[in-house]
Parts: C-alpha cells; structure tokens; sequence
C-alpha cells in the first residue's frame, strides 16, 4: 500500500504597501495628514493645514475655501468658477497631527508613539522605540 501524506505549509504574505500603512491618509507634512480623496491646503490665518473634501482641489486665498479642479476661487463672490458655470466654493476641514496622539498611546519626541503601558526608549540607532515597562527613562 502507498498513502499519500499532504501536510500544511504556511502562507506567505506580502509585506503591505506604503498607502495601506496610513489606513486612508495622505500626509500634508511630515506631522500633518488629511483623508484619501481629500486635498491638502495651508491656511495662511490659522498658520495650519486644513483639508478640502475633494481630490486635486483648488485651494482659496482666503485660506478657508477650496474649489474643484479646473474651478478657480472667486473671492468677491464666494464662489467657484469655471468659464460660465458658478458653484458655492467647499470649507476646509481641520487636518489631522501627529500631536493629536491618540489617548491610549504614549507620545514620545516628534510624532512616534508607543502602546499603553510600556515606555519611549532611544534606540542605538538615535530612533524611538518601545520599551515594555511603564514609566521607564532610557
């Protein structure tokens, strides 16, 4: 008799790709990030970033509006314009920091971030790490 032994073999995965890692963000700044599908703009009277609801949008002067692509902004009659056609122009949203830790994590320097319950550590390489101990100082 012969038997025919089948036995498992793991599966490999591929590593995911860098825009699966933001979880739908797209980053404005190294510190700032706004929704997929949205538009970074810099909001000179506030010195931040906002973001647009739309993708590839216009971003106003007056620093709180945007338009779609194509449109220009129409400050005088708060508006969008493209050729004949006038629409009311977009808000901006407030973008996302990395200072806006979320309350579970432990914030270290500049915008890394550890889990609950374990400590920030500088690495030999000069990066942060996570230390599994709380309130550690290395």
């Amino acid at each position: 008799r012969k038997f025919l032994v089948i036995t498992q073999q793991p599966v490999l995965m591929a590593p995911p790709a860098e825009e699966d890692k933001e979880e739908g963000m797209i980053n404005c700044d190294a510190h700032t990030s706004c929704p997929q599908s949205t538009t970074c703009c810099y909001m000179k009277n506030f010195e931040k970033w906002g973001c647009c609801p739309l993708p590839e949008a216009v971003c106003c002067e007056d620093g709180s509006h945007c338009c779609p692509n194509q449109y220009k902004c129409d400050n005088s009659r708060t508006s969008c314009i493209k050729g004949e056609v006038v629409i009311p122009w977009y808000t901006k949203i407030p973008a996302i920091t990395s200072d806006e830790a979320e309350p579970y994590s432990v914030q270290c320097e500049g915008a890394s971030q550890c889990p609950e319950q374990t400590s920030c550590c500088k690495l030999f390489t000069g990066e942060w790490g996570c230390c599994p101990l709380k309130n550690v100082s290395a």
